[in-house]
C-alpha cells in the first residue's frame, strides 16, 4: 500500500521572471500539480504578504531582493512560523559567504545559482518525504488489523471442521499451513511497527534533551534547574501514585517548564521570570512554553501541565484561575518543585529547612498542601548519611572509581554527566578532553 502524500505549497520569491518560470515549470513536470502547489512573489514584500496569506510548507528566496532583501525576509517569516522549510539562494561571490549567513538568519539551506534542477528536485522530495512517515505508519496499522482479520476467519473455519476431521483432513491441513504463514506475515509487520516506534522514541528523548540544553544555555545562573525539578517532580509524582505515563509526561515538562524564556516578550527579562516570588502573577512564560509545545505530536499533555504550572490553589494563579482538584495534579506538583529549586538558588547559604519553610508558608494559597508534605520526603532522602564523605576537587584531580555527588556542566552551560554517576577510565580521558573546548565550571563535586 503506497501512502498517499498531501499537496505542499511552495512559495518562490525571485524578481527574474525567466528564474520563476523556469522553477514553477521543472517542478510541475517533475513532482505534478498534485503534490506541489506552486506560488510566486517578484519582491521582499510581495513574499511577506504572500507568507501570511498562504502559510507556504516550503519558501525558496533569492538573497538580492527588491525592497526587502532575501536575510532580512528570512528573519521576518521566521517569527511567522518557525517549521516552514526556508531555502535562501544566490549567485557565487568569493567575496561573501552566503551559506553562512543563512544559516545565520535561520534559513534551513541556501543554493547557488543558477539552480540545478537535481538539487531542488532533492529538497523538495526529502521534505515531501517526511510528511509520509506518519501516514506509513498508520498503513502498517491497517495491514496488521486486516491481517489478524484474516487470522480470525481461519481460526472459525478450523472450529467448523472438527466435526469433520476425517473428511476435511487434508482441507485442514492446508488451512494451518495458511496460519502459520499469516503469523510470519504478522510478526515480520510487528518488528517492523516495533522498529518505527523505537526510532521515534529516540528521537523524541533526543529533541527534549536538545531543548533542555538550549534552556540551560540561557540561564546559567540557574544551571541545573530543569534536571533537578525534574527529579523532585517524579520523587513527588511516585509518592501520589501517578500513572507510568502520567509521570513521564511531568518528567518531560519539567525539563522543559522553562522553554517560554527563551524567547519571552522584549518587556520581560530572564531574570525577571526565574525569580517566581515576584514573577508568578505577571510572566508569560508559562503560556509562550505552551504555544510552542503544543503544535508538536506527543507534547499536548506536557504543554497542558505547563500552562498550569502558575495556577494557585486558592484560585489566583494564571492563566486560567484554577482552583484545588481543578488544577492538574502534575502541575501542582511542577509548581512547588521549581519554586522550592529556585528559592535554593537564589538563597545558596539558607538552611535547606528554612526554604523549606518558605514553600510551607504558602501552603492553601499558593500550592497544595500534599504536594508540599512529600516535597519534605524528598529533602529527608536527599540529606546524605554521616558515613558518605563529600570532596571538591577540579576537573584534572577526577579519577576511577569516584562518584559524583552533583552534576558536572561546562561554562557554556551543557550538562556533561549527572549525580550519581560512576566514574571509569574512559569518561575522566572524555571529560579532560572536553575541559580543553569548554571547560568545567567550578569545583566538581565527588564521594572518593
Amino acid at each position: 500500500m503506497t501512502p498517499s502524500k498531501a499537496k505542499k505549497k511552495l512559495l518562490f520569491v525571485d524578481d527574474d521572471p525567466a528564474m520563476v518560470k523556469m522553477v514553477g515549470k521543472f517542478l510541475e513536470s517533475s513532482l505534478g500539480p498534485e503534490l506541489i502547489e506552486f506560488h510566486e512573489a517578484a519582491s521582499g514584500e510581495n513574499g511577506l504578504q504572500k507568507f501570511q496569506e498562504l502559510l507556504p510548507d516550503i519558501v525558496i528566496c533569492d538573497i538580492n531582493l527588491p525592497g526587502i532583501k532575501g536575510f532580512e525576509l528570512c528573519r521576518k517569516l521566521r517569527k511567522f512560523d518557525f517549521r516552514t522549510t526556508i531555502i535562501l539562494m544566490s549567485a557565487y561571490d568569493e567575496n561573501e559567504d552566503y551559506a553562512i549567513q543563512a544559516k545565520e538568519v535561520g534559513a534551513d539551506a541556501f543554493l547557488t545559482k543558477p539552480i540545478k534542477k537535481g538539487e531542488l528536485l532533492f529538497v523538495v522530495n526529502f521534505i515531501l518525504r517526511i510528511d509520509t512517515l506518519n501516514q506509513t505508519v498508520m498503513d502498517k496499522n491497517q495491514q496488521l488489523e486486516e491481517s489478524l482479520c484474516r487470522l480470525q476467519q481461519a481460526n472459525k473455519k478450523m472450529t467448523g471442521m472438527n466435526d469433520e476431521l476425517q473428511e476435511d483432513q487434508r482441507r485442514l491441513n492446508d488451512n494451518l499451513k495458511d496460519i502459520l504463514r499469516m503469523n510470519t506475515q504478522l510478526e515480520s509487520q510487528n518488528n517492523q511497527i516495533s522498529s518505527m516506534n523505537r526510532e521515534l522514541i529516540e528521537r523524541f528523548d533526543s529533541t527534549v534533551g536538545l531543548l533542555t540544553n538550549i534552556i540551560e544555555l540561557n540561564q546559567s545562573r540557574h544551571r541545573g534547574h530543569s534536571e533537578r525539578v525534574a527529579e523532585i517532580s517524579v520523587f513527588i509524582a511516585q509518592k501520589m501514585g501517578l500513572q507510568e505515563e502520567e509521570i513521564e509526561n511531568l518528567r518531560i515538562a519539567a525539563r522543559l517548564h522553562e522553554l517560554g524564556i527563551v524567547s519571552l516578550p522584549r518587556h520581560e527579562t530572564v531574570e525577571e521570570a526565574l525569580n517566581e516570588g515576584k514573577s508568578r502573577h505577571h510572566t508569560s512564560h508559562p503560556l509562550v512554553a505552551e504555544m510552542l509545545l503544543k503544535g508538536f505530536a506527543g507534547f499536548e499533555s506536557v504543554a497542558e501541565l505547563i500552562r498550569h504550572m502558575h495556577e494557585n490553589v486558592d484560585g489566583s494563579g494564571m492563566p486560567d484561575g484554577l482552583v484545588g482538584e481543578q488544577i492538574p495534579p502534575g502541575s501542582r506538583i511542577l509548581s512547588v518543585a521549581s519554586f522550592y529549586d529556585h528559592s535554593m538558588v537564589e538563597h545558596p547559604d539558607s538552611p535547606v529547612l528554612e526554604i523549606l519553610k518558605k514553600v510551607e508558608s504558602r501552603n492553601g494559597a499558593w500550592f497544595d498542601e500534599n504536594v508540599v508534605s512529600f516535597l519534605s520526603d524528598y529533602i529527608l532522602s536527599q540529606s546524605p548519611s554521616k558515613d558518605e564523605k563529600t570532596i571538591s576537587c577540579s576537573v584534572f584531580a577526577l579519577k576511577e572509581g569516584m562518584r559524583l555527588a552533583s552534576d558536572i556542566y561546562s561554562e557554556s552551560g551543557i550538562n556533561l554527566l549527572r549525580k550519581g554517576t560512576v566514574l571509569d577510565r574512559d569518561m575522566v580521558n572524555k571529560i579532560l578532553k572536553f575541559n580543553n573546548v569548554d571547560p568545567v565550571a567550578g569545583q566538581v563535586q565527588v564521594n572518593p
